[in-house]
C-alpha cells in the first residue's frame, strides 16, 4: 500500500514539475500577436498623424469613453478631454488640420482592442538620441483586491537596440522582447 502512495506521490511531484517546466505565454506577447495587424496600423496612422503635429492620445476611464489628446507644441502643451468639453478638441484638431478620419479611425481601432494610452518617448544612446512609441493597456490584476494598478506597456523601436543598458534590462527581466523591434514591460502609470 505504501508503495502504491509512493508511485503516486511520485507520479504528481512529476506531473507538477512538468507544468511548471512549460513554457509560459506572457499576457502582453499573446496580446500583441493576436491584435498585430490592428496594432499595425493605429501606429501608421499615429505616425501619419503626429508627423503633422507631435500628441499623445488614450483614455482616461475604463469604458473607453472619454478620450484625451496631448498636442504638443513648441512652447505649450495642451490638453483636450472629451468628458470636459469636446467642441475645445473639435476646434483644436481642426486648428491643426489633422486628418479626422484617420483619427477617429485610430481612436475606434483602440477602443476596440482596449489601448489605454499611446505616446512616444525618447532616449539617448552614445550621443544619439533614440524615440520610441509606446502602447499601455489594460490593468494587471484589477479584479484582486488590494493590488497595485500595473499597466501592460508595449515599446516599438524604429531599429533593433543593441546596448549594454537594455540587455541588463532584458535578462533582469525588466523588459522583454516579444519580437526584434517589439518589448514590454510592467509599469505603475499607463502614460
Amino acid at each position: 500500500m505504501t508503495r502504491q502512495i509512493t508511485i503516486w506521490a511520485l507520479a504528481a511531484l512529476c506531473l507538477m514539475g512538468a507544468s511548471c517546466a512549460m513554457k509560459v505565454e506572457r499576457k502582453s506577447a499573446s496580446y500583441y500577436l493576436k491584435h498585430k495587424q490592428e496594432i499595425t496600423e493605429i501606429l501608421n496612422n499615429y505616425h501619419a498623424l503626429y508627423n503633422k503635429q507631435p500628441f499623445s492620445c488614450g483614455f482616461t476611464d475604463r469604458s473607453y469613453k472619454y478620450f484625451v489628446m496631448q498636442i504638443m507644441t513648441d512652447t505649450v502643451r495642451y490638453i483636450y478631454n472629451t468628458e470636459l468639453n469636446k467642441e475645445t478638441l473639435y476646434k483644436a484638431v481642426k486648428l491643426v488640420r489633422y486628418d479626422t478620419a484617420r483619427l477617429r479611425l485610430m481612436m475606434d481601432q483602440m477602443k476596440n482592442i482596449k489601448l489605454l494610452w499611446m505616446d512616444k518617448t525618447s532616449f539617448w544612446v552614445n550621443e544619439k538620441e533614440e524615440i520610441v512609441t509606446f502602447l499601455s493597456f489594460k490593468s494587471v490584476a484589477v479584479e484582486q483586491p488590494f493590488t497595485e494598478n500595473k499597466y501592460y506597456i508595449l515599446l516599438f523601436t524604429d531599429q533593433r537596440l543593441d546596448i549594454p543598458e537594455l540587455r541588463e534590462r532584458l535578462k533582469k527581466g525588466d523588459l522583454a522582447r516579444i519580437e526584434d523591434k517589439v518589448y514590454f514591460m510592467i509599469g505603475n502609470q499607463y502614460r
